[in-house]
């Protein structure tokens, strides 16, 4: 019986979601620090986690949460700096082509407001082979502004990022994902 019960619900919840105007996002992808802070920031990643809600079949909304780090290449370890930025943002997308069309190909662009956790790490030059040591970590208002493409149920997006000041220093990335949209 229990089996039965948790079978319908698994099959409501899918053909629900199926039909919804609620998704679900997740990614990853390279991401490279802009601003002040690219002599430092060279080389990085980006992992993000959205949920969206569609109005209409061109515009959605999305809450998305962002991991961004960056490293300068070639690692020095004496003058090894880090950075991590994680944007909490309100993002709207506007789809091009509306999404419930014949095209599996629906382009968009997207902008959004939100809060930026950034942290600053460095190594210690007495201590060239220990972790990296959190200088400063702090909140700034950023937005962000991007370009992307959906294919079926993959995502392929082209962000910037101004999450700030630090100091007299600008803060920002870029960051190229491929993720899945559900």
């Amino acid at each position: 019986m229990m089996k039965q019960f948790l079978l319908l619900i698994s099959l409501f919840l899918f053909t629900h979601f199926a039909t919804a105007q609620v998704h679900f996002g997740i990614g990853g992808g390279g991401s490279a620090g802009v601003g002040d802070i690219s002599p430092f920031s060279s080389a990085g990643y980006s992992a993000y986690v959205e949920l969206s809600y569609d109005f209409n079949e061109n515009m959605v909304a999305v809450l998305s949460g962002q991991v961004n780090g960056f490293v300068a290449l070639p690692l020095d370890v004496s003058l090894a700096q880090a950075w991590y930025q994680i944007p909490v943002m309100a993002v709207g997308r506007y789809y091009i082509l509306p999404k419930d069309g014949e095209s599996m190909f629906k382009p968009y662009v997207q902008g959004g407001i939100g809060g930026v956790k950034s942290y600053y790490l460095k190594a210690d030059p007495l201590n060239p082979g220990g972790d990296p040591q959190v200088i400063d970590d702090f909140w700034s208002f950023g937005y962000k502004v991007g370009v992307g493409v959906g294919l079926s149920i993959f995502n392929l997006q082209l962000n910037y990022l101004n999450a700030g000041k630090y100091q007299e220093y600008t803060l920002g990335s870029m960051d190229m994902t491929l993720g899945l949209l559900f």
